[in-house]
């Protein structure tokens, strides 16, 4: 893994009252710069290098969805309901296997095509978990963007990344264009309700979380997990510092308190050889 230092965050994102959370960050183990899109068929399994789940917390397993034809043209897919395409069904079966021995006991994806059925191959080695589809956790709705390409120096990616650079300044209630566009608030605040009904995080009043199996699996989406993950640090204008390939595997700790800690981003192993995963 590439050295670097350990982060430790913690506060209420003021946009949210998302709750106390803190998030420890240890250095990424795989990032979209150092892994292929296209699998490599070799022999060795990977594994995902993390520690056993301490007690009195449960452990969240974010996943990207495997790829789409969209995907491999750049396109925006957004709400758009774009199926998995061939590699991306291989895709799945990867993390499907890469997820074979963790004690999941409840597999959870957005209603969208890409992620259910990306959750359905995970879920096949888990005949015993409990499997909810929940548009909560959908891909944030593009708006005018959806089918657009954003190939670089044309006009839709010049507007995309003059927002993407407002998000970053601190303008997470700006949503995207359209009648539908969303913004980071806007999906950040439908994720974590998901995941306070779910009792993964504690409620806003204070009081006792519901109760919820040690191990979750979470099938979503690209931007999506980009902005839950900078919700659970406390600040979602960082949704941009994070990378998210497809299939790739998130691991984040969490406390009955919602204190957080995540373990590891953004992992592909799974698609590719070598003789740690990595």
């Amino acid at each position: 893994p590439t050295s670097g230092m350990v982060v430790l965050m913690s506060g209420l994102s003021r946009r949210l009252l998302l709750g106390r959370l803190a998030v420890l960050c240890t250095p990424f183990r795989a990032t979209a710069s150092t892994l292929p899109a296209q699998l490599d068929h070799g022999t060795e399994k990977p594994q995902l290098q993390i520690p056993p789940l301490a007690q009195g917390w449960r452990r969240l397993y974010l996943c990207r969805h495997g790829e789409t034809d969209w995907n491999a043209q750049s396109r925006v897919q957004g709400a758009t309901d774009v199926a998995l395409n061939a590699n991306g069904r291989e895709q799945a079966e990867r993390l499907a296997a890469l997820l074979a021995d963790a004690p999941i006991d409840l597999i959870v994806s957005s209603k969208l095509l890409r992620a259910s059925s990306t959750a359905d191959a995970v879920a096949a080695f888990h005949p015993a978990a409990q499997r909810v589809r929940d548009a909560r956790y959908n891909e944030m709705c593009f708006g005018s963007f959806e089918g657009q390409s954003l190939e670089a120096g044309s006009r839709v990616r010049a507007e995309y990344d003059g927002i993407t650079k407002r998000w970053a300044s601190g303008e997470t209630g700006l949503a995207l264009p359209g009648t539908e566009g969303e913004s980071p608030d806007s999906v950040a605040a439908r994720s974590t309700a998901a995941l306070r009904e779910l009792g993964l995080l504690p409620p806003l009043n204070g009081g006792k979380p519901l109760q919820c199996p040690r191990h979750i699996c979470l099938v979503a989406h690209g931007r999506h997990n980009k902005i839950l993950l900078a919700a659970l640090s406390g600040d979602v204008s960082r949704c941009g510092d994070y990378q998210q390939g497809n299939t790739c595997v998130n691991v984040i700790d969490i406390a009955g308190s919602g204190e957080a800690k995540l373990l590891l981003t953004d992992f592909r192993g799974h698609l590719r050889a070598g003789p740690d995963g990595a």
